[in-house]
């Protein structure tokens, strides 16, 4: 690597990447480049610097003699800027290209591991969790309503966690009762669990954009309720930034490292959904169960 001047590097020469030569050769190398000046096939005495290299460094002839004659047909070479052949990759915008792909199969993988009803939909049922709302009493059947399904939807920017209330009637004749679309719709979770690239305008260009090579955002949405955009009582309600973070890229992007990362930021989204209590949204009646 060459040192142009203070805090300014420049790209390296052939010759100091090239493994064809040992450290005291290239210093040789070196040493002639910077008394016979740039490679000039006219003006380069091959006899002449070998004598000089061997009178001066004292070193074996053989060696004084390949020293010159590399130096005569490959110094431009060696003393002209490396240009690597490996075509590095950003990480990141491959990661992206094959989301959907990435996504869909971690999908798989948590179904086939998943317990309990899968409300028939084995392919999007990935587990259980416990929802709770802050006015609700659930009396003694706690257990039937804070447990529900998740259901997992993959899709080309994430995956959306669908998680409705499941219980329908509780209690035994003549105390049962039957929850209607009015009670269960406005306690339906929807979570939207969003990638993106982290993108910085490229100096020379301010209409081109690179993304980060290490990292990528997620984004985290909530919507309470069937209903959030027509305004009415009871509908539903969003929170929007529920969560937000930056995950690091895996690296090497082998399945084993692109699952652990997957998994990590779902298991992150289900740790805090079991932390959380909700509201209910405006105008929706707290449930309550103690007498039944």
């Amino acid at each position: 690597m060459r040192i142009k001047k203070k805090h300014v590097l420049l790209e390296s020469n052939l010759i100091d990447t090239s493994v064809e030569f040992s450290p005291q050769e290239k210093r040789l190398l070196w040493v002639l480049n910077k008394e016979f000046g740039p490679h000039d096939y006219k003006s380069f005495n091959i006899w002449k610097s070998a004598v000089w290299l061997i009178e001066l460094f004292d070193i074996p002839y053989d060696i004084a003699y390949e020293i010159s004659y590399t130096y005569y047909y490959n110094g431009d070479k060696l003393f002209s800027e490396h240009k690597p052949l490996r075509k590095l990759q950003n990480t990141t915008e491959i990661f992206f290209r094959h989301l959907v792909d990435f996504i869909r199969d971690f999908k798989v993988e948590l179904s086939s591991k998943s317990t309990g009803d899968n409300d028939g939909d084995n392919d999007s049922h990935v587990g259980i969790l416990d929802i709770d709302f802050i006015d609700d009493d659930y009396g003694n059947y706690k257990t039937e309503f804070l447990q529900r399904n998740i259901l997992f939807w993959d899709n080309s920017y994430g995956f959306t966690l669908y998680i409705p209330l499941n219980a329908r009637e509780v209690g035994e004749w003549p105390n049962k009762k039957y929850l209607y679309s009015t009670e269960t719709d406005p306690r339906l979770i929807m979570v939207s669990v969003k990638f993106s690239e982290i993108k910085t305008p490229n100096e020379d260009d301010k209409y081109d954009y690179e993304g980060d090579p290490d990292k990528f955002k997620v984004d985290v949405n909530i919507r309470i309720g069937n209903d959030t955009t027509s305004g009415k009582e009871g509908g539903g309600y969003s929170l929007d930034n529920w969560m937000s973070f930056d995950v690091p890229t895996p690296k090497p992007l082998s399945k084993e490292k692109i699952h652990d990362t997957l998994k990590g930021i779902y298991n992150d989204v289900i740790e805090k959904l079991k932390k959380t209590k909700f509201n209910l949204p405006s105008g929706v009646e707290p449930l309550n169960l103690n007498d039944i």
